[in-house]
Order: C-alpha cells, then sequence, then structure tokens
C-alpha cells in the first residue's frame, strides 16, 4: 500500500507513468508545489486503503461467515455452491478491474509523439490549449510546454499530459485515460454487480440475523447455533453492500452516458459546438474505448481488436466553420464522383466525410498523424532554416497562411 500511494507521476510503460525529457522540456515535477506530494501520498494511502479494505471485506465477509456458517447454521447447505461460483465469479472480475485500472498505464503521451512534432517542425499548427472542443488539433501544454494529440489534457497530481484524459480517481491513485478507461467502467459496473447479488442473495438471512441480534440485546436466546461476531460481521457486510451500492450506482450512470456519447469528464464542460467526436450511435462510441465488439468487452484485458491509438480521432461528419481546411486533408476521395459527392460540390462541401476515416485508418503512427494534423510538407529546403524555438511551436499555427501554404522561416 505504501508503494500504491506514491504519485503514478512515475509510470509508463509496463503500467506505469515515466516522464521523457529532451532537451528544453523543463522538469514538470519543478513546477508542483511543494506540498502536493506529500498531501498526495497520504490522501492516495487512504483511499487506496479504504478501497483495497472494502474489496476484500465484501469477498471475504460473503464466503467465510455467509457461506461459511450462517447458510449452514440456518440448514441451508445446498445454496452454498451455486452462490460460491455466481458470487465469486463477478466479485473476482471486480477485484481484477480494480487492479488494472489502478496499476495500468492510463496513456501518457508517447515519446513516439515527441519525436513525430521534432521532425515536422513547424509543419505542424499548434493551437493554444483551450477549454472547448479542439478537434484535429494539436495543442500546447502551457505546464509540459510541449505539444501534446488532440484531446489530451495535463494532470497537475501526476505532472504529465494524458492522451483523452477524463480525470484523476483517488480511489485507484491513477488518471483515467485512453489507455485504462475501459478498466474503469469495468470496475464500476463489476464492483455494483457484486454488491447487488451479494445483497440480494444475503437479504432472508440478514433480516433473521438483524432480529437476533435486536432480541439479544433484551436478553432473548434461540436455538439457532451462530457466533454473535459472525453475526454482527455479517450485518456490517450488508451495510457496507448498500453503502458501496449508493455510491457507485450514480457513478457508474455518469460513465456510461459519457462513454455512450463519446465525451470525457472535462469534455462534458465544452459548450462551443455540438460534440466533434460523435460517432452517431452509441455502439459505435463504445467502441472506441472497448475496441470491436468481442468477449474481451467483458474482460479487463487490453482490447483484441482495438482502431486507435489515443492520438488522433475520427471526427463525425459535422462542418466546423471555424477551419475551412478539410479535416483528412491529402486523402483521395473517390465519393467526390458520386451522386453525393457532386452534391456537396454544388453546396460548396470539399471536406472528406468522416466515413473515409475507414480508409486513412488504415494509416498508422507517423503516417496516420500527418494526414490528420494536416501536415504541409515545405517547398523549400529545410537545410536553409534555423531550429525552431519554443515560440516556434507555440506559434505553429501561424506557420500556416490563410489558404494553408506553408510559410518559410527565416534564418
Amino acid at each position: 500500500l505504501a508503494r500504491r500511494a506514491e504519485p503514478c507521476k512515475a509510470r509508463v510503460s509496463g503500467g506505469h507513468l515515466r516522464r521523457s525529457r529532451d532537451a528544453g522540456a523543463p522538469d514538470a515535477s519543478a513546477m508542483a508545489s511543494p506540498a502536493t506530494p506529500a498531501t498526495t501520498s497520504w490522501t492516495a494511502q487512504a483511499t487506496v486503503t479504504a478501497s483495497l479494505t472494502a474489496f476484500l471485506y465484501e469477498g471475504f465477509t460473503y464466503n467465510a461467515v455467509f457461506l461459511g456458517r450462517i447458510l449452514p447454521g440456518l440448514g441451508k447447505e445446498d445454496q452454498v455452491t451455486p452462490l460460491l461460483v455466481v458470487f465469486n465469479a463477478i466479485w473476482g472480475l471486480a477485484l481484477w478491474s480494480y487492479l488494472r485500472v489502478s496499476w495500468a498505464d492510463p496513456g501518457a503521451v508517447p515519446e513516439e509523439w515527441h519525436e513525430f512534432v521534432r521532425r515536422v517542425g513547424v509543419a505542424l499548427p499548434i493551437a493554444p490549449g483551450m477549454k472547448e472542443w479542439q478537434p484535429g488539433k494539436a495543442t500546447m501544454c502551457r505546464h509540459c510546454t510541449r505539444a501534446r494529440p488532440e484531446r489530451a489534457h495535463h494532470c497537475a497530481l501526476c505532472g504529465v499530459c494524458i492522451l483523452r484524459l477524463d480525470h484523476h480517481c483517488p480511489w485507484i491513485n491513477n488518471c483515467v485515460g485512453f489507455g485504462n478507461h475501459k478498466y474503469f467502467l469495468l470496475t464500476c459496473l463489476y464492483a455494483l454487480l457484486a454488491c447487488v447479488v451479494a445483497f440480494i442473495t444475503s437479504l432472508p438471512e440478514l433480516v433473521v440475523v438483524t432480529q437476533r441480534l435486536r432480541l439479544a440485546v433484551h436478553g432473548a436466546v434461540d436455538d439457532l447455533d451462530l457466533e454473535p461476531s459472525d453475526e454482527i460481521a455479517f450485518v456490517v457486510f450488508g451495510a457496507l453492500a448498500v453503502f458501496i451500492s449508493m455510491f457507485v450506482t450514480p457513478l457508474l450512470y455518469f460513465q456510461f452516458k459519457l462513454a455512450i456519447n463519446n465525451r470525457t469528464t472535462i469534455e462534458d464542460n465544452y459548450s462551443n459546438m455540438t460534440n466533434p467526436f460523435d460517432q452517431g450511435t452509441s455502439f459505435s462510441n463504445l467502441e472506441q474505448i472497448f475496441g470491436k465488439f468481442g468477449p474481451d468487452w467483458f474482460l479487463p484485458v487490453k482490447p483484441w481488436r482495438p482502431f486507435l491509438d489515443g492520438a488522433s480521432f475520427p471526427s463525425s461528419s459535422e462542418r466546423h466553420d471555424f477551419d475551412e481546411r478539410p479535416l483528412f486533408a491529402g486523402l483521395e476521395d473517390h465519393s467526390r464522383d458520386t451522386e453525393e459527392g457532386m452534391l456537396d460540390k454544388q453546396n460548396g462541401f470539399t471536406g472528406v466525410r468522416s466515413k473515409n476515416w475507414a480508409r486513412q485508418s488504415k494509416l498508422t503512427g507517423e503516417a496516420l498523424w500527418r494526414v490528420h494534423y494536416h501536415i504541409i510538407e515545405p517547398a523549400y529546403n529545410p537545410a536553409d532554416l534555423r531550429k525552431p524555438s519554443t515560440i516556434d511551436y507555440m506559434l505553429g499555427c501561424m506557420q500556416i497562411d490563410c489558404e494553408g501554404n506553408q510559410r518559410a522561416v527565416p534564418v
């Protein structure tokens, strides 16, 4: 638990964030408040301890007390085996999901992205980070002073930028981002199911034990062979199951509502336009978190068939007035020759609809990013230009003229 309580900003590969540094990139930890690590340490230790204690207590009490002593004491031994299988299957998935979301890399911006930014230089338009939708735009983090992909945000507690950051959860002492959002949703789902199954299957016995304890207070004694300590632990188990259910239910509702609309907790506050990443159906939006539908949807494992890398996301077919450049500039669009394409041309639409993401998604890594972020190759000799400075990166969007042509940077 002491190790779990350490700030998650040290993790990246193998389930841990690792802050990568390159020349001129400041250490984000130096920008944090001196009181932050100590405060984070004891609060994280308390919340993680409470979470694990609740998980283990519910599992131990249901198996050892309820199935091992209460049911046999009430003459219901035939119910032990089926309840043992059902509860432990769900409880095991809940605990597995919790450990995965706690230890998995939430999606720190990979070094491949930073290498890509350095290679393309000022050809990458970089917009200042705003509290609004910014589809298809790389933004500058004012904390890390480094360019980051769309939908990435900086976590003040972890000290790094996280791909598609949703929020930092104190109960797991980790961020919830592109890399572990699936595990977080499964944790909430299975934790709620485990509590509901445990409470419903033990409700008749909870009523009997509660009545026995109430009578015992008044001195009444019956012939049931049950230990008072077991009865008290069992009643506490029932109360804890109800409390966890009341806590997790609204959280699960809110998180799944965001997921089926392809929003994050941060993006839910944006109102400058309709959601540009909404794929039109709840199923399609969930696939961006869980991958293509399959049995792995219900297991806390990496998606078996993912189609996103966390650094670029397909946009909806809505046209954004603030950006006249096509979202998928540079892609050959054969649909322009169709009746729909001719109609688009008559209406002045010259972009490429979001259905062409399927064609674009065949690209990976830097090839995909070059298309998605409108990288325009310079028509001049890069050797004649000076090395881009931090200001150039921050004002990268100024290197593109109104017609989308690359401007040369003077020596």
